[in-house]
């Protein structure tokens, strides 16, 4: 194990975003900013998996041969 998987797998670790969700609701009463809230955290969360999916499909193969 390196520090090159342990980057990988917090690029994915990114990916949990149900307790976030489940944090705006009760921290905002607005339904506006629980909205945007929602929109933010689905962006991050895709964002989050793509970077980690092509992080360990490149740069680890790389590493690798």
């Amino acid at each position: 194990l390196r520090w090159t998987h342990i980057l990988g797998a917090g690029m994915l670790g990114g990916i949990g975003f149900t307790m976030s969700i489940f944090i705006t609701i009760l921290a905002f009463k607005d339904p506006e900013t629980i909205v945007f809230s929602k929109i933010a955290i689905l962006v991050a969360s895709v964002l989050s998996g793509i970077f980690g999916f092509v992080y360990w499909k490149y740069v680890l193969k790389k590493k690798a041969t």
